[in-house]
């Protein structure tokens, strides 16, 4: 799919949600921090059977997210900052990615595959 065969509307709204994602989850942490103390609760939630599925499911789609991170970036550096921002702090950080990555991308095949892999002769 090229720029000139991809919906109009779709490139925008991915950028709205990147954007919405990385508000709700800046706004999320925020609340709970001012609130809650992470060792404390994730204590609880540990201590809890469905925590630990809910942990495990959490980490592996971050995984995931990371992954295509990591296959998108030309820098192992670079994918090894944001695979330590992901790990901190969780989809924050791949929505803040994929915010950064959709601003930039002029078309949604890029924004997927990376701009050096969209580049004609490579």
């Amino acid at each position: 799919m090229n720029g000139a065969d991809e919906p109009r509307w779709l490139l925008p709204t991915l950028r709205a949600v990147a954007a919405f994602g990385t508000a709700a989850m800046l706004t999320t942490i925020l609340a709970a921090a001012s609130v809650a103390s992470i060792t404390d609760d994730g204590a609880m939630l540990l201590a809890l059977a469905w925590g630990r599925v809910t942990l495990i499911d959490l980490y592996l789609a971050l995984l995931l997210g990371w992954l295509w991170i990591a296959w998108r970036e030309r820098s192992a550096v670079r994918a090894a900052a944001w695979a330590l921002a992901t790990v901190i702090t969780g989809s924050l950080a791949l929505f803040l990615y994929l915010l950064g990555a959709a601003l930039r991308a002029g078309t949604t095949r890029e924004l997927l595959l990376g701009p050096q892999r969209t580049t004609p002769g490579r």
